[in-house]
């Protein structure tokens, strides 16, 4: 080993001075030569620095690479080696290899650059081969003041470890105010020669932070490094632009699409429930095409309209807004909750959610395939009373009916003969008797006493659901691409089901360089929902199966439908396509470009062009036909033991067709000019652009009957009897707005952004259609004080910020309804027939009166919050406070004028509601060896109350719904059961009001205004309604090398539900809890009345009683995985196969028995949640 090669080694560099085709004499000269510190190599063309292709490759695959400068930037590489149609890895290879370093690939899919010890090899030999091309970008001491240094040289070594103790590869360990240094290994340790009495060593890394280490003698160190939070800030996406996390300024939240994709929800709005603070998400439905979750922001705001701005990739309002999308598809998913909704304006009055998908990234073509095969049931179905218990109540309330004086007697008698007789010698037959339940509960005569569990009969154990997606991304620094394809069938809950769901989907998004002015974004999504029904909706099946009375049979022994319910339904008949059909198949087709390009000779000028075309077209079809059930007749069969059954045609009287078609077309047209530039401390960026939106549509409808045969359902084998059609069209939600956005950072320290919005919407008249939204922003980043970081150490992050907006709400909802009130400003008119001369003549009516001065309804929305890290990022947390208010809420102004003046107002802008609440989100991460795991706790209270809106006069003051909640409703305060008659007789208060006579199992009201009297003035509005006033959730994670573990938590608080016993009696059964709770003569209950028959007792409802208490805390996401080792699925082609298995709504915590607590149902008669069982794999090529 030459003598210079020795001394280049003590140094700690590899022999790199040698050049291709240069022999060893010229590259000692070189060496010895002095080079300014720090100055670069010398790149020739087609020449660049080890670093800066390094960081190419991380642009361009998308992927972190880390390294120590120290240890790349010697380095001068022939960029030519790069051919980006080859793989990320192949690369690195041919670039590391001849300098002697490599890479190791870390769990998360980081590179790490280490060294090989293969540079030592290299210099050994006098001459290097392959495609080196590396100079020194060191100063090297000179050898004189080498010979003079090594009597005080020792060797050091040492391990340096992360705060969870692994090792780090790559690390910086350099002797401070020399140029001697070296690098870790991939174990984290290293060895150098450096002086031990009086040297420091300073270790750096990419994304820790620095640390210095005085020897002291010392020949071991070992130091562990922190991680540098800062560096490791996220970017969120904002209202038309993204900015890192530390400087945004407004209240906004974020979840990824990986965490998405976890859930084997096949609508995309149920699994954000839990996920992000201050977002309300309740599932009221299961129905496969309609199992989406209502998406509220900080609750209820405002009277009529509360549902959140969809914005996909930019564009806002997108038809079919976000359920139906292809979870694969996303990227991430933003929501802006205070002022900083302001910037979309016209529609941010209730907050905005921000959706992007994925792109392209550069690299060669990636293919990834997920699959997943999951299996659902009902969450909850109601248990009912069976046969003899359902049996056993209707004899009760034939019972009932006897004075109360006799219950007792008629009672035992029921249960001992089956006859009773009175005082006045009158026998009465109990409806049922002794050797009934005796039937019923053995199962002995099927045809005469069955015991039908309709749920049982109509529902099936689990229903299949199934999704496939493909998606292939690649590209080149000048054209990346992203194409995916995505397919779910989701079956019903029902046997033979008639239900069902199918999506096909497919997404296209390219991303092209023109040149270095010019970026062209074009996207292209298309969808096609597919819905496909009975001809009868959930609602009256579940109607039926909540009233179907048990000691009915669904079906008879030999297999028969048994007969209906009502109206001719039989749940196990009309849940299959024996009545026809009802499908209902929309295809989207969604495009949208943007053109970038930044104006020459400006330095951070830059123009942003917009254009989006959305086209539905909906086709629905319902084919109706008879079908048939049978009852039980006269007489048996031959066999004499078979009951002979009479077959009942039910339905229409013959097959009969309606069809609907409808499209609809949106158009989106915007500029922006964006000016963003960074002025020594100063930060500044100014935005200002305009969007144009236009929808129009068509319909058409045609209806036929008398088809020739029940086989032919097209339109034109209809009769002639019966020809109807009709059509129309529409043009609406025609829109013009111009925003803006001026933000400023001092130092990213001081923070403050002003927005606005002016915004004019042909939803009202031209004297009130523009308005003016602004919101501000201010924000202070305590962390970067120097006395928080003298007082705090262990603050490594941390944010004062406060906002306040005005955001505007044309979406605004006709009282009472869900019907947008468009053109209120116009008078419309109608036609009406009258008989003029004998002749019908048609004439044209006014069917509104007019309300000229409507307008927008107003957001003030403000808030404070509080955000940061601790310990090195350990600790996250972000605590909210806010207080929204809503005016000019549109609602009817009747209650206060008397009904005698025969006036029907047009609706006004009248109303105003308080909003106010707060919202946190506690984290923790950490490691011990190679497990690492996180916690997560999350959580937004909001509750509301009326300011003003019209309200009659006179009411007393604990009946009022101003200063209320919204939605509440006025009942009696329940205040226990009379127990006998005892209690009776005791009583003071005078029932007369609303009973005339009291009996035992009545129900005791409070007297609330303490008349001494029950009257409809003891009747008090609720704090309460169905909404939860508190929703959060609790995540956990956890990975053990290829094994991750995802657990997420979903809970409210707050709400409570009526559940009403309206059609239980003779129309329908009971629930269970109701059999069991209820007052008897033989159980004389003084909590739980007795049992009505329908609602025909004074407490049957409309008092508290009724309402049940609906907090929860349910497992909402479960999921295991596991991914192969890459050195076992690259032999095969893959670069990563996944396995696992996950669960939606696997158990649930709750006091409330009757339905799912997310359900809004009183009586049960709605589709219900869906629990989900799922497996799946996902590889990628």
């Amino acid at each position: 080993m030459t003598k210079m090669s020795y001394k280049l080694r003590l140094l700690g560099f590899p022999l790199a001075a040698l050049m291709v085709g240069e022999p060893m004499s010229q590259a000692q000269t070189m060496a010895r030569a002095p080079i300014a510190h720090n100055t670069p190599a010398p790149e020739r063309r087609s020449n660049k620095s080890l670093k800066k292709v390094l960081n190419d490759l991380r642009h361009q695959y998308k992927v972190d690479i880390l390294f120590s400068d120290q240890m790349v930037e010697p380095y001068v590489v022939a960029s030519g080696n790069i051919d980006y149609k080859n793989g990320l890895e192949e690369n690195i290879k041919s670039l590391l290899k001849p300098l002697g370093l490599g890479y190791r690939k870390t769990g998360d899919g980081s590179y790490v650059i280490t060294r090989t010890g293969n540079a030592e090899k290299q210099a050994a030999s006098t001459m290097p081969t392959g495609p080196l091309m590396a100079s020194l970008n060191t100063q090297l001491a000179p050898e004189s003041a080498l010979t003079q240094s090594q009597a005080a040289v020792a060797q050091v070594k040492g391990k340096v470890s992360d705060e969870q103790g692994q090792g780090l590869p790559g690390v910086s360990v350099l002797v401070k105010g020399t140029v001697v240094g070296t690098v870790t290994d991939n174990t984290g340790n290293f060895t150098l020669n450096a002086p031990s009495d009086n040297g420091t060593l300073v270790f750096s890394f990419i994304g820790y932070l620095p640390q210095e280490v005085p020897l002291n003698g010392r020949t071991t160190v070992n130091v562990t490094l922190a991680v540098d939070v800062k560096a490791l800030n996220e970017v969120v996406v904002v209202g038309y632009g993204v900015q890192k996390k530390e400087t945004v300024t407004g209240s906004v939240v974020s979840v990824k699409g990986t965490d998405l994709v976890k859930s084997p929800a096949v609508n995309l709005s149920q699994s954000l429930a839990g996920r992000l603070p201050g977002v309300v998400a309740n599932n009221r439905s299961g129905e496969p095409g309609y199992d989406g979750a209502g998406i509220r922001i900080r609750g209820s705001n405002t009277l009529g309209n509360n549902d959140a701005l969809i914005v996909i990739d930019g564009i806002p309002g997108r038809a079919g807004g976000l359920d139906r999308i292809n979870p694969n598809d996303i990227e991430t998913i933003s929501v802006l909750k205070d002022a900083a909704a302001a910037i979309y304006g016209s529609r941010a009055a209730n907050g905005v959610i921000l959706i992007t998908t994925k792109r392209g990234k550069s690299g060669k073509p990636e293919l990834n395939y997920s699959f997943n095969q999951g299996f659902s049931q009902a969450t909850v179905l109601p248990k009912l009373a069976n046969a003899s218990q359902y049996t056993e109540m209707l004899n009760d309330l034939d019972i009932y009916g006897l004075p109360a004086n006799e219950w007792a007697a008629a009672t035992a008698a029921y249960k001992s003969t089956g006859l009773y007789t009175g005082p006045t010698g009158v026998t009465r037959k109990a409806p049922f008797q002794p050797d009934d339940f005796k039937k019923y509960a053995d199962g002995s005569d099927p045809w005469g006493h069955p015991d039908t569990d309709w749920y049982g009969a109509a529902l099936k154990k689990w229903s299949p659901q199934t999704r496939h997606n493909v998606q292939l991304t690649g590209g080149t620094e000048n054209v990346k691409y992203l194409a995916s394809l995505g397919y779910q069938n989701q079956d019903g809950n029902y046997i033979n089901s008639a239900t069902g769901y199918k999506q096909y989907d497919f997404r296209i998004n390219l991303d092209a360089k023109i040149n270095k002015f010019i970026n062209v974004n074009m996207g292209v999504t298309g969808r096609q929902e597919n819905r496909f029904f009975p001809t009868k909706g959930a609602g009256a099946i579940f109607r039926m199966l909540m009233r179907g009375k048990p000691q009915q049979p669904a079906y008879w022994p030999d297999g028969r439908p048994g007969p209906d319910i009502e109206n001719g339904e039989n749940p196990v008949v009309i849940t299959t396509n024996a009545t026809g059909y009802d499908k209902d198949l929309r295809n989207y087709l969604q495009t949208n470009g943007q053109l970038d390009i930044k104006i020459p000779g400006v330095e951070g000028l830059k123009f942003t062009g917009t254009a989006a075309i959305d086209i539905l077209s909906r086709n629905q079809r319902r084919w109706e036909t008879p079908w048939t059930l049978y009852e039980r007749g006269s007489g048996f069969e031959a066999d004499g033991v078979t009951p002979k059954l009479v077959a009942s045609q039910r339905g229409p009287a013959e097959p009969r067709l309606t069809l609907t078609n409808s499209n609809q077309l949106n158009v989106l047209l915007g500029g922006i000019l964006t000016y963003e530039r960074t002025f020594g401390g100063h930060g500044l960026t100014v935005l200002a652009g305009t969007n144009k939106e236009t929808v129009k549509g068509d319909n058409f409808n045609a209806y036929r009957r008398y088809f020739i045969s029940p086989a032919l359902d097209q339109l034109f084998a209809g009769g002639d009897l019966e020809k109807n059609n009709g059509g129309g069209a529409f043009e609406n939600g025609a829109r013009l707005n111009y925003f803006g956005r001026v933000a400023y950072n001092y130092k990213e320290k001081y923070l403050a952004e002003f927005l606005w919005r002016y915004d004019a919407s042909d939803m009202f008249p031209e004297a009130t259609r523009k308005g003016f939204f602004p919101g501000i922003m201010l924000g202070w980043l305590l962390s970067e004080e120097g006395f928080i970081k003298k007082a705090l150490p262990v603050v490594n992050y941390l944010k004062l910020r406060g906002s306040y907006g005005q955001m505007g709400n044309d979406q605004v909802y006709l009282p009472n309804t869900t019907n947008l009130a468009t053109y209120q400003y116009l008078s419309t008119y109608g036609f009406r027939s009258y008989i003029i001369n004998n002749t019908e003549t048609k004439t044209l009516f006014e069917t509104r009166v007019p309300n000229t001065a409507i307008t927008w309804e107003v957001a003030n929305n403000a808030d404070l919050g509080l955000e940061g890290q601790l310990f090195n990022g350990k600790i996250s947390f972000e605590f909210d406070v806010f207080s929204n208010k809503r005016t000019n809420i549109l609602w009817f102004k009747n209650a206060s004028v008397p009904q005698s003046t025969g006036l029907t107002l047009p609706a006004q802008n009248i109303g105003e509601v308080a909003n106010k609440g707060w919202e946190f989100n506690i984290g923790y991460r950490s490691q011990v060896n190679a497990f690492k795991y996180s916690a997560s706790i999350n959580g937004g209270y909001a509750k509301n109350k009326i300011l003003f809106w019209d309200e009659a006069p006179g009411a007393p003051a604990w009946q009022r719904t101003t200063g209320k909640p919204m939605n509440t409703v006025q009942a009696y305060v329940y205040d226990g059961v009379f127990k006998d008659q005892n209690e009776i007789n005791e009583n003071k208060i005078d029932y007369k009001a609303i009973v005339n006579t009291l009996r035992p199992g009545d129900m005791k009201y409070q007297d609330y205004n303490g008349d001494g009297k029950i009257t409809p003035d003891d009747q008090v509005r609720t704090d309460f309604n169905n909404i939860p006033t508190f929703q959060g959730g609790i995540s956990l994670i956890g990975s053990y090398k290829g094994f991750v573990v995802n657990i997420l938590f979903q809970g409210s608080t707050g709400a409570k539900q009526y559940v009403s016993p309206g059609e239980m009696g003779n129309i329908g059964n009971y629930l269970f809890d109701m059999y069991r709770d209820r007052w008897t003569v033989e159980n004389p209950s003084s909590v739980h009345p007795r049992i009505a028959n329908r609602s025909d007792q004074y407490f049957s409802g409309g008092n508290t009683y009724w309402f049940q208490n609906r907090d929860y805390l349910r497992l909402k996401n479960f999921e295991i995985g596991y991914s192969l080792p890459v050195a076992l699925t690259s032999k095969v082609g893959m670069s990563n196969l996944r396995l696992y298995v996950n669960g939606l709504n696997l158990f649930t915590i709750t006091k409330f028995k009757a339905f799912d607590p997310e359900a809004d149902s009183q009586t049960g008669q709605y589709y219900p949640q869906q629990r989900v069982i799922n497996g799946g794999l996902s590889v990628t090529f």
